[in-house]
């Protein structure tokens, strides 16, 4: 703490003008910063649904990489931190592929499905678009999490991370089912106003 001594006032403490404010502002910054995460996360969420809905066969599995490792990217700007591709897919796949394990298969049969002629697109369609948004929703929850506690992707511990990206992946469903049954209603209901 800096002090500042006259003739008049000997050994008065000087607070900065800007302690207090600069108290309220890193608040602020941080509310904002938190509400800008959790925005993207939810954005990012709604395209990985969009995208594994293409009934294109591993089409989809690219197509939600590229979009996880653009929200990391826009994570790691937000949060001031550095940003690798070559990282973040190790992330992506340290995360994914260790907490899925199994359903890692299951998203790429999935995908497979859609090969099949007539209904592989629908088959596709169950599951993959909920499984796609919990990924990148728990991706995005994960990294935050990483980045407020002070780490980069240097430093990600994708085992020290499981349990949260588990608990966060589960909600991400939660939010994927609401986007994926979003869609399918605007789609009836645009389907309905071209059939009439």
């Amino acid at each position: 703490m800096a002090t500042k001594t006259t003739a008049s006032k000997a050994d008065e403490p000087v607070e900065p003008e800007t302690e207090a404010a600069g108290v309220e502002e890193d608040a602020d910054f941080d509310v904002t910063r938190d509400l800008t995460a959790d925005n993207l996360i939810k954005d990012y969420v709604i395209a990985s649904v969009a995208a594994s809905i293409v009934p294109v066969a591993f089409f989809d599995i690219a197509a939600v990489v590229a979009i996880q490792l653009r929200m990391i990217q826009k994570l790691s700007q937000l949060y001031g931190k550095p940003f690798s591709e070559r990282l973040g897919r190790k992330v992506i796949y340290a995360l994914a592929g260790g907490v899925l394990g199994f359903g890692a298969g299951y998203v790429v049969a999935a995908s497979a499905t859609k090969m099949i002629p007539g209904i592989g697109w629908m088959v596709g369609m169950v599951s993959l678009p909920v499984v796609a948004g919990a990924s990148t929703f728990a991706v995005g929850r994960s990294i935050v999490s990483h980045y407020e506690n002070g780490g980069t992707l240097m430093d990600f511990n994708a085992g020290k991370m499981r349990e949260f990206y588990k608990e966060q992946f589960e909600k991400g469903k939660e939010l994927a089912r609401k986007v994926k049954n979003k869609a399918k209603s605007e789609a009836e209901t645009v389907a309905e106003e071209v059939a009439s």
